[in-house]
């Protein structure tokens, strides 16, 4: 399973506010296992940019995030099952 813990999200909601990004991502269900929510706070922001942030932020911890069919939720995966 691939996971995003409170600490992650914690420190990814510092790096977009640090970046003047007025959204902030939540777990889903409990656990990020299950997936991300972004909840916009104030300006709106291209989601692509906002995307590019985590997925460097969770790099170093092989992982990624991807859009889901669901607007502003986030699919967390392995960067070590890509399809090359």
């Amino acid at each position: 399973m691939c996971v995003v813990d409170f600490t992650m999200i914690v420190e990814i909601n510092k790096v977009l506010k640090e970046k003047g990004i007025e959204y902030s991502i939540h777990s889903i269900g409990g656990c990020a296992g299950c997936g991300l929510a972004l909840k916009q706070e104030g300006k709106i922001c291209n989601v692509d940019v906002i995307i590019d942030i985590m997925n460097n932020y969770l790099k170093k911890y092989w992982l990624k995030v991807r859009s889901s069919h669901e607007e502003g939720i986030f699919i967390v995966e392995s960067q070590f099952h890509q399809n090359k």
